[in-house]
């Protein structure tokens, strides 16, 4: 059963008093009957907006309206939000947008529940007394590690909304189940409806699948049923293209994937893994060869990230890891060159050169001994040694600068401050102010 806030209880106590049923639904529902951790608490009545809102408010729950047309009601309670909607019945045109043309409201889970996309998903929980509602046959499912569609022809509940598509994907790989034959066929002759659906929404359940488990399934899953052409297009064109075989075992798409793989299950750090090499097939098509891909991909890369509309910080950091990750490929760059470019970076940066570079090598499908080892030792014994991996870290400033050299605010301080930091990235010792007011003249 369910744990819930005691308010919540009350409020259950007090609509069944009235003859109305409180339910938790959907994957707080599921989650809690997989042995697996509850996050967000859905609920849902027969009760309409207004009425909830009214008998929300007289038991002290702050309560407001968010979707009218739909139902959703937002209740607050210590600090956390809990959304209630009306049982409903939904009907749609053609797309796959998810703009229902009608909304219905309804008076039972039995209805509501063939709305929903999966069975496993269409599970009621009553908050008074942890009785289960199962119409779909949801529980059946969940017992067998099954994902169906709530309908007995997949393709109707898919239609209704393109983004199921994904969202059967990301459930297929977080909860490791096997996906029902008719649902994976529907969702193949289907997956063109992700062409009517915005951008943002698919950007959303594209995070939950590439920080969720299986991620290498997962994408894997996104390029068989057909929804990566709709997602992220400019992958597709890496399908099939070979590579080196002494460097690579896969091609450069399932390549892309396996470095997704090995990267840290952060946003970022899974963006850089899944399109570093993003840029292969119009660096061959335009030069004949792969020597330009990271600039190239760089450009492909920003506008695949301004398209799906990810912040400008997580796409400047993702850009300048893909503009990076060729550096040094040979192992030829003195440590000094490595020290200056490590500080121009920056510490952060620098740890997502060093992190993209292990993925690429152990996504190639071979196992070498060397994964930026030197990297990581150079970087250590920076850190160790206290090299600034910025000009504030700098034991000068610019006033300092243009006090010692008589010079006034420009260009040539920016310069000289540059070089300060690009001399004690490879002597930290000299950060001393003493020190850095002799090199001040020399590159003054």
């Amino acid at each position: 059963m369910l744990t819930l806030p005691p308010a919540l209880h009350r409020l259950a106590e007090s609509l069944k008093a009235e003859g109305v049923k409180l339910y938790a639904v959907g994957g707080c529902v599921r989650d809690a009957l997989l042995n697996r951790p509850v996050h967000d608490i859905d609920l849902c009545s027969r009760l309409r907006p207004d009425g909830l809102m009214e008998k929300a408010k007289s038991l002290g729950i702050d309560a407001r309206i968010v979707q009218p047309v739909l139902g959703t009601v937002l209740l607050t309670v210590d600090g956390k939000a809990y959304e209630h909607t009306t049982f409903r019945t939904e009907s749609y045109g053609t797309g796959g947008a998810h703009t229902p043309d009608t909304v219905s409201f309804s008076d039972s889970p039995e209805i509501d529940a063939f709305r929903r996309d999966f069975s496993v998903n269409a599970l009621y929980e009553s908050v008074s007394d942890g009785t289960l509602v199962d119409p779909t046959g949801g529980l059946d499912d969940l017992n067998r590690r099954v994902l169906r569609t709530t309908t007995a022809d997949p393709a109707v509940i898919l239609r209704d909304d393109g983004l199921r598509i994904l969202r059967l994907v990301r459930f297929k790989a977080a909860l490791d189940f096997t996906i029902d034959p008719a649902t994976w066929q529907a969702a193949k002759a289907n997956a063109r409806l992700l062409g009517d659906v915005a951008w943002e929404r698919k950007r959303e359940e594209l995070d939950r699948i590439l920080t969720g488990p299986r991620v290498f399934d997962a994408l894997c899953m996104l390029r068989d049923v057909g929804a990566l052409a709709y997602v992220l297009p400019e992958c597709t064109a890496c399908d099939g293209m070979a590579q080196r075989q002494d460097h690579h075992k896969y091609d450069v798409l399932t390549h892309m994937f396996h470095a997704c793989e090995n990267t840290p299950d952060e946003l970022a750090c899974r963006l850089i893994g899944l399109l570093h090499d993003v840029g292969k097939p119009a660096a061959k098509q335009r030069d004949g060869n792969l020597y330009a891909h990271d600039v190239l991909g760089e450009q492909i890369v920003r506008n695949m990230l301004e398209r799906l509309r990810y912040p400008n910080a997580l796409i400047e950091r993702v850009c300048e890891a893909i503009r990076s990750h060729m550096f040094d490929l040979n192992e030829e760059a003195s440590e000094a060159t490595i020290r200056k470019r490590f500080a121009l970076m920056g510490r952060a940066r620098t740890e997502d050169l060093i992190m993209i570079r292990e993925a690429d090598v152990r996504g190639s499908g071979y196992k070498p001994e060397y994964v930026a080892e030197r990297w990581r030792r150079i970087y250590r014994q920076m850190q160790e040694e206290h090299a600034p991996f910025s000009e504030i870290e700098l034991c000068v400033t610019g006033s300092d600068i243009m006090s010692e050299l008589g010079l006034s605010a420009g260009e040539q301080i920016g310069r000289i401050k540059r070089q300060l930091l690009l001399h004690c990235a490879v002597h930290p010792g000299d950060n001393r102010p003493d020190v850095l007011r002799k090199r001040m003249h020399d590159y003054g």
